[in-house]
């Protein structure tokens, strides 16, 4: 039986990383093997919706845009569990990957949420690609989509349910 040889850099890294969340060694390798034989790709593909503001900075333009998102909340420890929010970047978002999100989400109980980013995938404003159109497309538009997201989510129905109404929710986000 021959074993696999890893690179000294990628133990060191994994190691720290196990320092990092409180995580073994060997738990994360038994991670690695369960997540090279597992079949899923995503936790969840079921996409949700919420009307986005189109220009967040003009007082004028109350236009909307359909944005997609994805949450997971089978990890979630309820009422009160963190939310990490993952943000999947100038690309299309296919839902929540079952990445390290997923073993960050089990071991601190947190609720996942991942948002599209404008103008890619399906949550683009418009159909066609114009100069005059991409005016809405840039990073301060962006940074505004993420707070009203959050403003957005922490007040949903399915969400307030989970919650204490006396507390703030702790938001980690990544991406």
């Amino acid at each position: 039986m021959t074993l696999p040889v890893v690179p000294i850099g990628l133990l060191f890294m994994i190691s720290m990383f196990g320092v990092c969340t409180g995580l073994s060694t060997s738990r994360i390798f038994e991670h690695m093997l369960i997540k090279s034989n597992s079949t899923s790709k995503y936790l969840t593909k079921d996409a949700l919706w919420f009307n986005q503001t189109l220009d967040h900075f003009s007082p004028f333009d109350h236009r909307k845009f359909g944005q997609r998102y994805y949450e997971y909340l089978d990890e979630f420890r309820v009422p009160d569990g963190p939310i990490f929010l993952k943000i999947c970047g100038e690309s299309a978002c296919g839902g929540i990957q079952n990445d390290y999100i997923s073993v960050l989400a089990k071991k601190f109980r947190a609720a996942v949420v991942t948002l599209e980013h404008r103008y890619y995938g399906k949550s683009s404003p418009f159909k066609s690609l114009t100069t005059k159109n991409l005016q809405f497309l840039s990073s301060k538009q962006a940074l505004f989509d993420l707070a009203a997201f959050r403003q957005y989510y922490q007040a949903s129905s399915a969400f307030i349910s989970f919650r204490k109404s006396d507390r703030k929710e702790q938001w980690s986000i990544t991406g």
